[in-house]
């Protein structure tokens, strides 16, 4: 007799809040989008909404949740391992309702979140990440559309993916300090394959995370026009990373060339919502 089998996987995509644009688009699930892709409690601030939009065109369901994330050097993230003290959750800190919403296309929802804080919390930053995961049809998975039949032993996987967006939620407490500098800033020459690189390590110290626009801008040695030749917006380094590595791109208009003793000044500042403070500056001379 044949055996049958039929082993149903979910796959769990998160999407990243490095970089992001100001509405973060979720692949399938309904087309999800999210404004604003960042939440921040500081001051008497105490109350917050998130929007959430179906650009799709069905009906859509989305689960809510909080969870903890930590950042590598490189700057991606994944969910903390149960138990993972290194990041100071927000969890305990934030009411959020609802948990669950239905979507219809071209329809939107509201999620709002609270801040209940104690009197006696320590000084610190605390942060943890909203998810708002698709949930599939209830027929999902049920059908296989290859009627081949199988061999004995064989098995047959399917694989339904399943996507969401994650977006940050920090909450401020006490006085806090923090302190931002970039190092080892080099450059990768544009070859056949990609244009030039910059690389350089963002640093922070202190108490609370950054969060900030990074932006290139060419000066030519003979005193011309600069020109902006690299931008990554919305980039965080996130408590308690100390270092966070970034490889930006070099987007040069035609008909400029990069000369040799020219200059390619580096700046991270503040996006504009939270006062466009610089935060660090450095520059490379074109060899």
């Amino acid at each position: 007799m044949n055996t049958r089998a039929s082993l149903w996987l979910a796959l769990l995509f998160i999407g990243l809040g490095i970089s992001w644009p100001t509405t973060a688009p979720a692949q399938g699930g309904g087309d999800l989008v999210v404004s604003p892709t960042r939440i921040l409690f500081e001051g008497r601030v105490r109350s917050e909404k998130v929007t959430l939009a179906n650009r799709g065109s069905a009906t859509s369901t989305f689960r809510i949740s909080l969870i903890d994330m930590i950042m590598d050097d490189n700057g991606q993230m994944q969910q903390a391992p149960e138990g993972d003290t290194t990041v100071a959750s927000a969890q305990p800190l934030i009411r959020y309702a609802p948990r669950q919403i239905d979507i219809p296309p071209g329809g939107t929802q509201v999620v709002r979140l609270s801040l209940r804080k104690s009197a006696n919390l320590a000084d610190g930053e605390y942060r943890s990440h909203m998810f708002f995961r698709a949930v599939p049809k209830e027929n999902a998975g049920r059908s296989v559309t290859d009627d081949t039949p199988l061999e004995k032993g064989e098995l047959r996987i399917q694989l339904i993916p399943i996507y969401g967006v994650t977006i940050p939620v920090i909450v401020r407490n006490g006085q806090l300090s923090v302190e931002a500098g970039m190092t080892n800033i080099a450059m990768n020459a544009a070859t056949a394959e990609q244009p030039a690189q910059l690389q350089v390590d963002l640093t922070r110290s202190g108490t609370q995370s950054t969060f900030g626009d990074l932006v290139a801008t060419y000066h030519p040695a003979d005193g011309g026009e600069h020109i902006v030749v690299g931008r990554i917006s919305r980039l965080a380094v996130y408590t308690p990373n100390t270092t966070r590595r970034v490889l930006m791109t070099l987007r040069v208009p035609d008909g400029v060339t990069l000369k040799s003793g020219g200059t390619i000044r580096v700046n991270y500042r503040e996006t504009e919502e939270e006062g466009g403070q610089v935060l660090a500056e450095t520059a490379y001379t074109l060899p």
